[in-house]
């Protein structure tokens, strides 16, 4: 509508300014073209006001006196989320494995006996965790021991070369470690978006 009001007053100054011989308006309708000009153009600018009052954006609801303003939740960053699920996933271990305990105590009062058979309740636990969450399959599909030759477009990332190696292939040698890799990922899910705690302190009561 603003548009409309200034190019009609835009209009009425051409014509009065280059056509008013050709026109021949009777001289009180001439002598109210200015006035009619401007108030156009005054409108324009006013409805243009208004538009720019009505985008604006709402001021906030006012709350009762005394009262504080909630803040509104802020949604967990990716960096938030992926250390709250490793979190999750660390205290999986410990929960079934006692993963954290066996690494973080100190074995050395304890015998080899000892060391052992909590091993095989860490060893029993984790391979359980790991199952549930990872469908792992060895790299190499052979046996440790077995010889085995690389071609040049052998891949990097499954296969990393240990000891003498030449600088051209073929690259010839022995199978120390079959590698892994998982074929699907099944990670908990996340119950706290922020969560640090890995496995709780525990009181008994009573």
């Amino acid at each position: 509508m603003s548009l409309i009001l200034t190019l009609a007053a835009l209009a009425i100054f051409c014509a009065q300014t280059f056509f008013a011989p050709q026109l021949n308006l009777p001289a009180h309708i001439a002598a109210q073209l200015p006035a009619v000009t401007v108030a156009l153009l005054a409108l324009a600018v006013l409805l243009q006001l208004m538009k720019l009052v009505q985008r604006k954006p709402a001021a906030p609801k006012s709350t009762a006196a005394g009262e504080v303003p909630k803040e509104e939740k802020t949604r967990p960053t990716a960096d938030t989320l992926a250390e709250a699920q490793v979190v999750q996933f660390l205290a999986r271990l410990q929960e079934k494995g006692r993963l954290v305990d066996f690494a973080m105590d100190d074995i050395t009062p304890h015998s080899n006996e000892d060391i052992g058979a909590a091993a095989r309740i860490v060893h029993q636990g984790c391979q359980e965790v790991l199952k549930e969450f990872f469908a792992l399959q060895a790299v190499h599909p052979g046996e440790e021991g077995e010889e085995l030759s690389l071609a040049a477009d052998f891949d990097p990332r499954a296969y990393r070369l240990v000891g003498k190696v030449p600088e051209n292939p073929p690259f010839n040698g022995r199978v120390l470690h079959r590698g892994w890799k998982t074929e699907g990922i099944k990670l908990p899910q996340l119950t706290d978006t922020s969560r640090e705690i890995v496995a709780p302190a525990e009181v008994e009561i009573g």
